[in-house]
């Protein structure tokens, strides 16, 4: 009977250990991980760059030598409906970057998420000069920043495109996209698009971007350029496809 006892308490004592085991080992992970996008700037089925001859939906070649835009506002919705705003983190995209990373999260599943293709009003009419060099809002090279609008540019598209009339030839023409003012923001909204942020790894998003779908309807050699303001029509025209050229991986 003693013995019996004493096995007894021998195995109690084990399976509390193991439990005890447990319970450590999850209190002792992770609680939050990191979140990135993981971006794609495409033309089509290709990655956007500098070097090679694209066409848009009409097959009309262009090329591209300049291609940034900013996201902000980025807005992450958990399981339960509460909102998780990743303050202050702006994002300058660039076909040459895939990889943006957003910050540390907790842990859980979440309904989806949402981000403004441009600048709120109060960040867009910031001075440039107070923040640091390293800092997305701060000024660029080439200028992402209005001067003399007091204003960011929220996309920046150049290039060349094909001016022949029977559009077979190659880009000689130059085109110019400048995207800027309040009204030209955008919400991309994602906030179906479930995702769970694992204990166990960090956790990317996968976004495409596709500027062909940002040209829908735009005939190049005609419309040609727009600082916005000096071309009101073409700009409205740009930015109004730009929700429809955003999609999740």
């Amino acid at each position: 009977m003693k013995k019996n006892i004493v096995n007894i308490f021998i195995i109690t004592l084990l399976a509390a250990t193991v439990i005890t085991g447990c319970k450590k080992d999850k209190d002792n992970g992770p609680t939050e991980r990191m979140l990135s996008f993981h971006l794609h700037t495409l033309v089509g089925n290709t990655v956007a760059n500098y070097t090679s001859v694209f066409s848009d939906a009409t097959g009309r070649s262009f090329t591209l030598s300049d291609c940034r835009y900013y996201l902000s506002n980025i807005v992450l919705i958990k399981d339960d409906g509460t909102e998780l705003p990743m303050t202050g983190k702006v994002l300058i995209a660039n076909p040459s970057t895939m990889g943006y990373e957003i910050g540390n999260v907790p842990v859980g599943k979440y309904k989806g998420f949402r981000f403004l293709f441009g600048l709120d009003s109060v960040t867009n009419h910031a001075d440039p000069a107070t923040y640091p060099s390293t800092s997305p809002l701060s000024y660029q090279n080439p200028s992402m920043h209005w001067g003399w609008n007091s204003g960011y540019i929220f996309m920046i598209m150049e290039g060349k495109v094909d001016s022949t009339a029977a559009a077979n030839g190659t880009p000689d023409f130059d085109f110019y996209y400048h995207l800027g003012l309040d009204q030209m923001k955008r919400t991309i909204d994602f906030s179906t698009t479930a995702f769970e942020v694992k204990s166990t790894e960090d956790m990317e998003l996968g976004i495409v971007f596709d500027l062909r779908k940002v040209l829908n309807g735009v005939n190049i050699p005609q419309e040609y350029f727009t600082h916005t303001m000096d071309n009101m029509p073409l700009a409205n025209k740009i930015v109004n496809n730009i929700t429809t050229a955003f999609e999740v991986e």
